[in-house]
């Protein structure tokens, strides 16, 4: 069965309907819906595959494709985390993150251990998995957590004071601060997590199964750091999609 859904013949050909969120330079509503996106469509093409992506909220796109069947069959960006939350089965990586903090410009007190968070008041988004360390302080509200739906108004509260730190995505933070001016942030030089790798997560249906494969097989003919960086090059200019 598996075999039958991954040839590489015109015959075999299948559209992989997957849902993201909107997380630039990642995934979203930007220039070829970011480069994780350009990574999925090359690593399908090895089998003859193409990749339709629906962006939706985070909590949306998981349930869609947790609920999806055999029509939609997965979600990213996950982490194991997230995906292991949503009972689903993760890919190969098909990329990696790192969370940090976002602070105001000059900021008196650089934080170096989980100590020296404790009583702040912590911005997230709803849904994200921002790393162990982060995540036991929120457990044991040794933080103020202020939930966001997104990235963007998450760091704006940290400009209107309403937080004293934002959870985000290096990667994220650099794109968003460009592209909104956010000039009043900084990321603090200490990072919440190492670099970590991203997945696909896929719902527990048979095609889904076999489409987790052929992904598999198509990364391993991929260049993901060299796709990635390609992508940020081309898109560091500050051109709106």
């Amino acid at each position: 069965m598996l075999l039958a859904w991954s040839g590489t013949t015109a015959a075999n050909a299948e559209e992989v309907q997957l849902t993201t969120l909107d997380w630039p330079p990642y995934s979203g509503a930007i220039a070829q819906q970011g480069f994780l996106s350009v990574v999925l469509r090359q690593a399908y093409a090895h089998n003859g595959h193409t990749v339709q992506v629906q962006v939706y909220p985070w909590n949306r796109a998981v349930k869609a494709a947790m609920s999806g069947g055999n029509t939609v069959l997965g979600f990213y960006s996950a982490s194991r985390a997230e995906c292991s939350a949503a009972k689903g089965l993760t890919s190969d990586p098909i990329g990696y993150y790192q969370f940090g903090l976002a602070q105001r410009k000059g900021h008196r007190q650089q934080w170096q251990t989980a100590k020296d968070l404790q009583g702040k008041r912590m911005g997230v988004v709803e849904g994200y998995d921002n790393g162990p360390e982060l995540t036991a302080l929120m457990e044991n509200k040794a933080v103020q957590v202020d939930v966001a739906m997104n990235d963007l108004a998450n760091l704006r509260k940290v400009l209107a004071q309403r937080v004293d730190y934002a959870s985000v995505d290096t990667q994220v933070f650099n794109y968003l601060q460009r592209e909104h001016d956010l000039h009043g942030l900084e990321l603090a030089k200490q990072l919440t997590t190492s670099r970590l790798p991203l997945y696909v997560c896929f719902n527990s249906g048979t095609r889904a199964q076999a489409m987790l494969q052929a992904l598999n097989a198509g990364l391993k003919k991929v260049d993901i750091n060299a796709l990635a960086q390609a992508y940020v090059r081309a898109n560091a200019a500050g051109k709106r999609p």
